[in-house]
């Protein structure tokens, strides 16, 4: 299910009996939403590393060599209940990634996510894909460096730690690599295949990052140009 689309599922899991249920996905917002309905101390966060979209009945995903869970406490503890998840998963033939942070580790991947989206859409306006797009795949990675200074200078660590890097490595470096990476089959499917099936759920998603960058100081303008190229 879709970002949007959470709200409605709320009342039905705050019935729900389990103790403990993983809310995976792309997620800035936190775990403020889930609150008003669940209890903290049954409340994980995650992600799921692989991407793709419906196709049919079939489902069309891309995997990097692992299928990885990105999951973590609200409370930032390595709990027990983390480690018997972790055990259930890997058992599972699925590799887990405990965070530390999770809520940080989630507003950073959409502070990467969000700019390579809009540049998709915006780039499929011109008849192109972001990986064919010089100018937009530029204003993307632009686009997010703008995003990660605006949570650091909210505080929030930047997580995962090679994200720091891409800061400061020169953008052309990193281009490279991205018009490689979205060129690629996995590129296809897991990142631009998987944002053209979930324009609605992007947009709610880069709309809940803007919310929580509000009022920094640092400037935004690429990000702002590409939401106006996407979603105007």
């Amino acid at each position: 299910m879709q970002r949007q689309q959470v709200s409605q599922i709320l009342p039905i899991l705050k019935e729900n009996i389990s103790p403990t249920i993983i809310f995976t996905g792309n997620n800035p917002a936190g775990a403020a939403e889930y609150l008003q309905n669940i209890k903290r101390d049954r409340i994980l966060l995650g992600f799921g590393g692989p991407g793709g979209y419906r196709e049919e009945h079939k489902i069309i995903a891309g995997y990097v060599d692992d299928a990885i869970l990105y999951v973590g406490e609200l409370y930032g503890n390595k709990s027990e209940r983390l480690r018997n998840i972790e055990r259930i998963f890997t058992n599972s033939g699925i590799k887990v990634d405990i965070s530390e942070n999770i809520d940080a580790w989630l507003k950073s991947h959409m502070a990467l996510i969000s700019p390579l989206a809009m540049g998709g859409y915006a780039a499929k306006k011109r008849n192109k894909t972001l990986g064919t797009d010089i100018e937009l795949a530029t204003l993307a990675l632009q686009g997010f460096r703008e995003f990660i200074k605006a949570l650091k200078e909210l505080g929030f660590p930047i997580l995962p730690k090679k994200f720091k890097l891409l800061t400061w490595i020169p953008i052309s470096i990193i281009k490279r690599k991205l018009l490689n990476l979205l060129n690629s089959e996995f590129g296809r499917i897991a990142l631009s295949g998987h944002a053209n099936a979930a324009q609605n759920e992007m947009k709610r998603l880069t709309d809940d990052l803007f919310e929580i960058v509000k009022d920094v100081q640092t400037d935004l303008s690429s990000n702002k140009q590409l939401y106006e190229l996407s979603f105007a």
